[in-house]
């Protein structure tokens, strides 16, 4: 049986840039060798590839008669001005951060004081009223940041996006948790049924957050808002096997003992073999949600 011969990677061997290859034209950039002239990079640090380079690119160039002198001047001015370039592109590039950042802050504070997105326009119009008045020659950065309803719409909707995926990480650590259900009317006289959940993790740490707003469009019985959970438990990919408590409100949508919503939560995780006994609580959503599943959730951990 042949021995297997394994292929060799010159570009792991930790190669060093020789400062004597710097007469090839070549500086050491990001690990890589790079030309002065062209500014094209070789694959692995080794002198026959930069050699290589200069005579097949170069060596007929205005740089090939120089001196020893002129020649080191030469690559001293050819790296200052590669440096400068490097250090105007990090420049602009932190620059761009910034307003982007801007961006994203004013899109934050539209959304949690509920105002229209078309008001990034208006509170950039003030802005720009204001710097020409105070600091006119910093005008260029401030008009850059873009606040157009467009743009303030994908800036909030990405918020959203990774504060829901981050309530998804905190969800899958919980080793018990508990499910808060109100439904109420908002203004519009549509039905708006607030999900809460509360999780403890096996190191004892708590969390309460506000799971989903569900509108409830149509009729609101039982049924209804049991679909509406078990959807919004399947979108955050919870465990059901870990839930350990369920709280409502007294209404009978919530509390029937036959199509209430929270009897139909407790069958189906039945139904589900599910192992610990769920405790189902109403009446006092309002004062502390999820408040009497705490000693349940610890328990469960133990």
């Amino acid at each position: 049986m042949s021995a297997i011969v394994k292929k060799r990677k010159v570009d792991l061997e930790c190669r060093a840039f020789n400062p004597e290859w710097e007469k090839y034209f070549f500086t050491e950039r990001f690990g890589q060798a790079q030309c002065l002239i062209c500014l094209k990079t070789v694959a692995v640090l080794k002198e026959y590839n930069m050699r290589r380079h200069w005579e097949t690119q170069h060596q007929a160039s205005s740089f090939a008669s120089m001196f020893a002198a002129e020649r080191k001047e030469a690559i001293v001015k050819l790296s200052g001005n590669l440096q400068k370039s490097t250090s105007l592109f990090r420049k602009q590039t932190t620059e761009a951060d910034k307003v982007t950042r801007t961006s994203y802050e004013v899109s934050r504070l539209l959304a949690r004081r509920m105002k229209p997105f078309t008001d990034g326009d208006f509170i950039k119009e003030c802005i720009m009223v204001v710097i020409d008045s105070l600091c006119p020659e910093k005008r260029s950065a401030f008009e850059s940041v873009s606040l157009s309803p467009r743009t303030v719409c994908r800036r909030i909707e990405e918020m959203s996006d990774s504060v829901n995926d981050s309530l998804k990480t905190c969800c899958s650590n919980f080793d018990a948790f508990s499910l808060a259900l109100d439904e109420s009317t908002d203004m519009k006289d549509t039905t708006q049924l607030a999900i809460f959940i509360r999780g403890v993790t096996a190191a004892l740490q708590v969390y309460e957050e506000l799971l989903q707003l569900v509108p409830l469009h149509g009729t609101t019985t039982g049924q209804d808002i049991f679909d509406a959970v078990l959807q919004c438990v399947k979108q955050h990919s919870l465990d059901m096997s870990r839930l350990a408590c369920v709280t409502t409100d007294s209404a009978p949508a919530m509390t029937g003992k036959k199509k209430g919503a929270a009897p139909l939560l407790m069958r189906y995780c039945e139904a589900a073999r599910h192992t610990q006994p769920i405790h189902k609580v109403h009446c006092i959503i309002h004062k502390s949600p999820c408040a009497p599943s705490l000693p349940t959730l610890l328990m469960s951990c133990l």
